[in-house]
């Protein structure tokens, strides 16, 4: 029998959370004898910026967040940003194998699972929006947050992106740091952040990238039977986080709607801005970073997932 351990970056009480702890839970529950999860904490154990490198080194076995936080550092894990259907179909594609080939060679660490299927993300704000006369919206100078992976994307749109950690927006909103957000349709209510955030924009701009990582060494040290048990688990709640997402989503559109806060969907032009603001810019900045052969690779394997 082996202990696994490990460490999130998403605040405890964030709607993302709830896939994540009935992984380890029923990891736990069914694996006596043969693997088992130390779930130690997160961002108060480790911080964020810190995290990459504990389970790249082998400090911490497993990692559960956003990939977009380490996007930088590991730059092959930006492709499951364009992906939008759910994780069986990108295994199927071969995302999985590909992202596992390149982050291994590159951190040591091993790609285990996409938990953030069946989600998305879109931009919400305090006050109206300005919309154009052509149905275009002006987001020149505005101050919305968001992580680093969304630069490409704001630049396009002339956003004023403010870096602020999950656990610190609500602050960050009371305080007046930011004028907005861009962030998943799930997890606002539970923030409490519709008590400032008034207007939720359509559409929303990209699938969410939350993951299941591992430190390359000690997933290859398992046993077959560890290992196998192991990724069982885990093609088992890839699906069943896409599920709780889906309700999720409901249910936070509901306690929004409760709330007050108005639906603001752009069509035509406005639309076309969104959209091409994130894809226009996505597969060029894949191409900067990865070069154009590697980034060929990926669109291909997504573009064959997206239209499986």
């Amino acid at each position: 029998m082996v202990t696994l351990s490990a460490v999130y970056s998403l605040p405890a009480t964030n709607d993302l959370m709830k896939g994540y702890l009935a992984f380890v839970e029923d990891v736990n529950a069914n694996g006596e004898g043969i693997l088992q999860i130390d779930l130690r904490g997160g961002t108060e154990i480790i911080p964020r910026n810190e995290q990459m490198n504990a389970f790249s080194r082998g400090i911490i076995d497993i990692y559960m967040g956003p990939a977009g936080y380490y996007q930088r550092q590991v730059p092959e894990l930006t492709p499951l940003d364009a992906a939008s259907v759910p994780a069986d179909k990108l295994r199927a594609a071969g995302l999985h194998d590909a992202i596992d080939a390149d982050i291994r060679e590159r951190a040591g660490v091993a790609f285990l699972g996409a938990m953030g299927t069946g989600y998305a993300f879109q931009f919400y704000m305090i006050d109206a929006p300005t919309i154009n006369d052509d149905g275009t919206i002006d987001m020149s100078g505005v101050k919305i947050c968001g992580g680093s992976s969304y630069d490409p994307m704001y630049q396009a749109l002339d956003i004023a992106r403010v870096d602020v950690p999950a656990g610190d927006i609500y602050t960050a909103l009371e305080r007046g740091l930011v004028e907005g957000i861009g962030f998943t349709t799930i997890g606002i209510s539970s923030g409490g952040w519709q008590d400032f955030l008034k207007y939720r924009i359509f559409p929303t701009w990209r699938q969410g990238n939350t993951i299941l990582a591992a430190n390359a060494e000690a997933f290859d040290g398992l046993t077959d039977e560890q290992r196998d048990y192991l990724m069982e688990m885990v093609q088992k709640h890839e699906m069943l986080a896409y599920d709780m997402a889906k309700a999720l989503e409901a249910a936070d559109t509901a306690a929004l709607k409760e709330a007050g806060v108005t639906d603001v969907v752009l069509t035509g032009a406005g639309e076309a801005q969104i959209t091409a603001a994130f894809q226009d810019t996505f597969w060029e900045n894949v191409t900067e970073t990865l070069g154009a052969e590697k980034a060929a690779s990926y669109r291909a394997i997504v573009d064959a997932a997206n239209g499986s």
